[in-house]
């Protein structure tokens, strides 16, 4: 298997919608994404809650959570991630003020499942 250090950053500026999913690429066909850092933040303002987790199709699967998180306050996950190809990462922000700048960041390792010759 071969491996390649990938790192994404997703912007978004809130409408004041219920939820603003603030998503990643979809893993392409061949790879699979072991993410070591994956973190998010409203720099504007507090809001409701954060659930950071994976799209498959169009189904939300939460995996952590933060309920009523800080004003431009990073938020983390605790433990490294694997997301299969055709997954989407979501970081899920309820309850925020139209206008908020909403951020995402991820580090983590592209891991091809193709055979290698």
């Amino acid at each position: 298997m071969h491996e390649q250090p990938v790192t994404f950053y997703a912007f978004l500026q809130s409408t004041g919608a219920t939820n603003e999913d603030l998503e990643l690429h979809r893993v392409p066909p061949g790879q699979r994404w072991r993410l070591h850092h994956v973190a998010a933040e409203d720099e504007t303002t507090a809001f409701t809650s954060l659930r950071l987790g994976i799209k498959r199709g169009t189904t939300f699967l939460p995996l952590e959570e933060q309920i009523s998180p800080a004003v431009d306050t990073l938020y983390s996950s605790q433990d490294p991630w694997y997301l299969e190809a055709g997954n989407v990462l979501v970081a899920r922000f309820n309850g925020t003020t139209s206008g908020d700048k909403l951020h995402l960041y991820v580090n983590g390792v592209a891991i091809s499942t193709e055979p290698q010759e």
